[in-house]
């Protein structure tokens, strides 16, 4: 049998492969195994606490990650995959504004809540590559802030508004609902329903007041898409709002508009403006019987004159 060398390339190809893929299964069952050891002991990564909950000895483990650190670093990243999937639904342009809020929230919260130890392990330490003194929450944090501030930007846009506010109320949310979420984990008084609730309610409150700002109501409930709207404005006559795109969505007067009279009678003329004439003073009419008495006060005057 002739083997051609080409075959002996896939070959080897092929069982490199496969030995890639066995590598990363192997992986991820130690990571596994440590966010158990986490659920089980607290949020400090012990190696020997990780290789017990797989049923290894350490050198096992250590044929895998080059070191502790490399460890840590699979951790980190199976948080951020974690939190990526629970905020995937914040994403979805068909549910309406508050809809989407909530998705965002509840994810984050809940897991928290499943994962306790497991997020003080990230908030206390740092993943490979991040700036000195980053935490992974830190990182993490800065990720969803950009991603935010991505989506937030292409609404305004399509609404019309250049005021660069999309990336400090990305900032601004992220780091109220984290620092919200430490505070709901630390106080057994807090119920999540209604720290949820608050987080949506704030958070609505800041979007639309930034909106408003800017002469443009939407309806919290109602879906609503980027490219929607700023197909709607294209076609919408200038000034008027845009018709047929949107129940979600009408634009008010902008700042500064001078207010509707609040009457239609007519205004008299300017006194400041020479082009208008100078109306006639209207006659003075006396009551009746007035012009009698004058006439008898005379007569009266000349007798005893």
């Amino acid at each position: 049998m002739v083997v051609k060398s080409g075959q002996s390339g896939r070959t080897r190809d092929g069982r490199r492969e496969r030995w890639r893929t066995h590598r990363a299964a192997r992986r991820a069952e130690f990571v596994d195994a440590a966010l158990r050891a986490f659920a089980r002991h607290g949020p400090e990564l012990r190696v020997e606490q990780v290789a017990a909950e797989a049923g290894v000895s350490k050198p096992v483990l250590y044929r895998h990650f080059e070191d502790k650190a490399g460890l840590q670093d699979a951790i980190h990243e199976r948080g951020a995959e974690l939190l990526v999937t629970r905020l995937a639904p914040a994403l979805d342009d068909t549910a309406s504004p508050r809809d989407r809020i909530r998705a965002a929230v509840r994810g984050y919260l809940s897991l928290i809540e499943e994962q306790p130890n497991l997020y003080w392990f990230i908030r206390r330490t740092q993943p490979g590559g991040a700036e000195a003194g980053d935490s992974g929450v830190e990182a993490g944090k800065s990720v969803i802030a950009a991603t935010l501030a991505h989506a937030f930007d292409e609404y305004l846009f399509a609404f019309g508004i250049t005021e660069r506010a999309a990336a400090p109320m990305a900032h601004a949310i992220v780091g109220m609902v984290q620092s919200t979420a430490e505070w709901w984990t630390t106080d057994p008084r807090s119920d999540r329903a209604e720290v949820e609730e608050h987080l949506v309610g704030f958070i609505w409150s800041l979007i639309d007041g930034v909106l408003r700002r800017h002469g443009v109501e939407l309806d919290p409930e109602v879906a609503v898409n980027a490219p929607d709207i700023q197909a709607t404005r294209a076609t919408a006559p200038p000034g008027s709002a845009p018709a047929g795109s949107a129940p979600s969505a009408s634009f008010l007067e902008p700042p500064g508009a001078p207010a509707a009279p609040a009457s239609a009678e007519p205004s008299g003329p300017d006194e400041g403006d020479p082009s208008c004439p100078t109306p006639p003073s209207p006659r003075r009419t006396s009551p009746p019987g007035s012009t009698a008495r004058s006439s008898r006060r005379r007569d009266t005057a000349a007798r005893r004159g």
